[in-house]
């Protein structure tokens, strides 16, 4: 099971984790794209973002 709906941050991802097997990060990562796109330093803007998300996605799904 994935959940992708509102799942913005770390701790909502860590929430997800206890129900589902996955959780998608979608919308959050098109936000960032449209907020850094006229800055021209979109990949850098994506790339913070993600990594803000890694501690939560290194660990696994309890369920899995």
């Amino acid at each position: 099971i994935a959940v992708g709906f509102g799942i913005s941050t770390a701790d909502q991802i860590e929430d997800v984790w206890r129900y589902a097997d996955a959780a998608v990060v979608g919308s959050a990562i098109v936000r960032e794209v449209e907020a850094s796109i006229e800055n021209g330093n979109t990949v850098e803007h994506v790339s913070r973002f993600v990594q803000a998300l890694l501690p939560a996605i290194a660990k696994p799904s309890p369920r899995i």
